[in-house]
């Protein structure tokens, strides 16, 4: 698969990332300018995951019925419209809407890069492109936070914003170029009724749900340290701004090592053994975690280190997941990866707007913060036992 489709791909796809990453210093800002909770700020998170959920659920069946190309262009101009939006707020309810809008845009570059690469690859190979796809992608979290706290601290949040605009400008004019990868011979020719009905019948397959879940869930986790870790960083470890920008870098960077690994080794070890050990380690990481809240309970408890270690790895976990998992799900449903992409995505991004307000409750974030990661790492697990006792059966 050409390394500059990959690239286009991953461009397409890095609104998710990019929408969430580059902001997060500022969420206090932004509830101190508008005047909102941070409960209430932290909605504008959950918004933003819940439109990429909807955006993948409605645009990835209907591209197995009309193709990607289109759809991939008007994704691309509603980024453009909901990143000028959310520059341009002037109350908390209205940002929380355009980044609905967003949101979605996002949602239909993911969902639609992934069935382009399973439109154009299969097994290991399609392992290794996820994980190529991936690893540019995790590019963005490398540098975005870092971005987003030198130009927030310059500029204020709504600067942000405007650079996520040109972004989106950017991501139009690939989205135009990108080739079309479902011929018309391949698509599905049935009613848009049946498209949805086929994307349903997956729900029904207990190995590819089995999947989706390790998938979904073990994104959960991950997610759950990267919309708590600006308030637990900066109000309860007493970290700046650029520092909690640095650290969340870090962590980024360790998604990158993960995607490298997979692409090196994959084709010798299969997917499911290097699912297996992102399982192990992102279960290693939150228990370590876990002990580290409770034996440092209340606000200023714990330290940076303790807290970074143990993301650290349950990130580079994560990083083995994302890849691996994707490539057993889409391979389950080849002939319909559209819609395998949109239950995939779908999943993922309600576990994300279902985890986000959840770890701000309470006094101690970091606390709250690891029981979360906990129970989605115990469902990840879950979701494998579920897949392969269901093939298994078979």
């Amino acid at each position: 698969m050409p390394l500059g489709l990959l690239a286009g791909i991953a461009l397409l796809a890095a609104g998710g990332p990019l929408g969430t990453d580059m902001y997060l210093s500022t969420l206090p800002a932004i509830a101190r300018d508008l005047d909102a909770a941070d409960a209430v700020t932290q909605l504008s998170i959950t918004a933003f995951m819940l439109g990429m959920g909807v955006g993948q659920v409605v645009v990835g069946p209907v591209s197995d019925r009309v193709g990607r190309h289109r759809l991939l262009v008007v994704g691309a101009v509603a980024g453009v419209v909901g990143s000028v939006a959310c520059a341009l707020s002037p109350h908390i309810a209205v940002l929380i809407l355009a980044r609905l809008v967003q949101g979605a845009a996002g949602g239909t570059g993911v969902v639609l890069g992934r069935a382009v690469i399973a439109d154009l690859v299969s097994g290991a190979a399609a392992a290794r492109a996820f994980s190529v796809m991936m690893l540019i992608i995790g590019l963005g979290p490398v540098a975005a936070p870092v971005i987003g706290g030198v130009l927030g601290g310059a500029v204020g949040w709504r600067g942000i914003f405007a650079l996520l605009a040109v972004v989106a400008v950017g991501q139009l004019a690939v989205a135009w170029r990108m080739p079309e990868t479902l011929p018309p011979e391949r698509r599905f020719g049935g009613s848009l009724g049946m498209t949805y009905r086929r994307m349903g019948q997956l729900l029904a397959r207990r190995a590819f749900m089995g999947q989706t879940l390790c998938f979904a869930l073990g994104f959960g986790t991950m997610f759950s340290f990267i919309s708590g870790s600006s308030f637990v960083m900066q109000e309860q470890l007493g970290m700046s701004p650029l520092g909690f920008s640095l650290v969340f870098a870090v962590n980024a960077a360790a998604l990158i090592v993960g995607n490298i690994v997979t692409m090196r080794i994959v084709g010798r070890t299969g997917p499911r053994v290097l699912q297996t050990v992102a399982m192990g380690l992102q279960v290693v990481g939150v228990v370590a975690l876990l002990l580290v809240a409770l034996s440092h309970p209340g606000p200023g408890g714990g330290s940076v280190a303790a807290v970074l270690g143990c993301t650290l790895v349950v990130t580079l976990g994560s990083s083995l997941n994302f890849g691996n998992t994707t490539s057993i799900a889409q391979g389950m449903a080849a002939d319909r990866a559209g819609a395998a992409s949109a239950v995939l995505g779908g999943v993922q991004f309600l576990v994300a707007g279902i985890v986000s307000p959840l770890v701000g409750l309470g006094e101690d974030s970091l606390l709250t913060m690891a029981v979360v990661m906990a129970v989605c790492s115990a469902g990840a697990v879950s979701g494998v036992v579920l897949s392969r006792t269901a093939r298994e059966a078979r």
